[in-house]
């Protein structure tokens, strides 16, 4: 039997257990909310379903190093490993059941290297982006201005203002999603249009303030090394130079969907199908105005009420269509709601 089917699922932002037990600290994934979902999901459609399933795509934002707050060291990718052992296990399972298992950076995960997510899941292969044929795959932080690895600002780790964004939002009594609800953060922006205030130290010092924190107050990184926000500030002056405001606001709202990139990768190399997190709006979309009959679909999130997947069903025979399909998956791990395009 031919195996056609390959499952892509992003954004299940998986934290460590200190903030888990950390009743202030609002983890997107909650263990006791989520984790038999994702189990039961995985289960169910992938291993149960192991004669027809190709591959498994982690498309990025599996795990989140970035939303924790300012005052506190960011969780480790070996202590997020760890509290999450059950998540971990069911990933080396469907190894085990002869289904390859791919890994992709996100931008909560954008540094996470291929040695350390290697030894913690043996066999999984951890790749820039998923190809096959005209079928194309990545997170889609890299068309994110906020997002997307920046070593202008941070040559030596890349770290984007987006991280900070959501350090400065895990600090406030009420951070909601940070980087993902960033146009509630707009007023912060359009300040710098009518000052002569740097635009991006616009939007850092808004939202230090949110988070009672001062221009001498520091944000913790990495290895106990620490930033404080005035320094913040100087170090985001260069991408003033580099992006309008107009470039800036105009992204806030591209990033929501993410269309306009789907369809340049589809006119530039040839697809027919793509496919993206990062956004955590699931969606499906056939076009033929723009560019040539593709679609482009949207995994969602697996740290809210509703969990999403998109499944490429695709033969090797050409004379079969190639079907795309967004699942919705309720809080017992079942898929109850399913959009399908195809294409040929």
């Amino acid at each position: 039997m031919e195996k056609t089917k390959r499952f892509f699922i992003s954004d299940i932002h998986l934290s460590s257990q200190t903030l888990y037990d950390d009743p202030s600290m609002p983890t997107w994934y909650v263990p006791k909310n989520h984790a038999s979902r994702l189990l039961s999901f995985l289960e169910t459609y992938v291993i149960a379903e192991r004669d027809t399933i190709k591959d498994l795509i982690l498309l990025g934002d599996i795990f989140n190093a970035w939303v924790c707050p300012a005052k506190k060291p960011p969780p480790k990718f070996t202590e997020i490993f760890l509290a999450n052992k059950p998540i971990m296990n069911m990933f080396k399972k469907i190894i085990k059941n002869d289904i390859n298992l791919f890994y992709i950076n996100g931008n909560h995960d954008f540094d996470l290297d291929r040695k350390t997510i290697e030894k913690a899941i043996p066999k999984i292969m951890a790749v820039n982006c998923y190809r096959t044929g005209r079928i194309y795959a990545e997170h889609g932080h890299q068309y994110d201005i906020y997002s997307k690895p920046d070593f202008i600002t941070d040559p030596a780790f890349g770290r984007p203002i987006g991280y900070f964004i959501s350090r400065l939002a895990a600090s406030m009594k009420s951070s909601g999603y940070g980087i993902i609800d960033l146009a509630s953060y707009i007023d912060d922006i359009l300040e710098a249009a009518l000052t002569t205030q740097n635009i991006f130290s616009s939007i850092i010092e808004g939202l230090a303030e949110r988070a009672n924190m001062k221009e001498t107050d520091n944000i913790v990184m990495p290895g106990q090394k620490k930033i404080t926000i005035a320094d913040l500030k100087l170090r985001f002056e260069k991408l003033n130079d580099i992006y309008t405001l107009n470039e800036l606001i105009s992204d806030l709202y591209q990033r929501r969907y993410l269309n306009g990139p789907a369809d340049r990768l589809c006119s530039k190399h040839d697809l027919n199908v793509v496919i993206f997190g990062h956004t955590h709006n699931a969606m499906i979309d056939k076009d033929w105005f723009l560019t040539e009959d593709r679609i482009y679909a949207n995994t969602g999130s697996w740290c809210k009420d509703n969990a999403y997947s998109v499944e490429v069903d695709k033969s090797q025979d050409p004379k079969r269509p190639t079907f795309v399909r967004l699942h919705k998956v309720d809080m017992d791990g079942k898929i109850s709601e399913t959009k399908e395009e195809k294409i040929f």
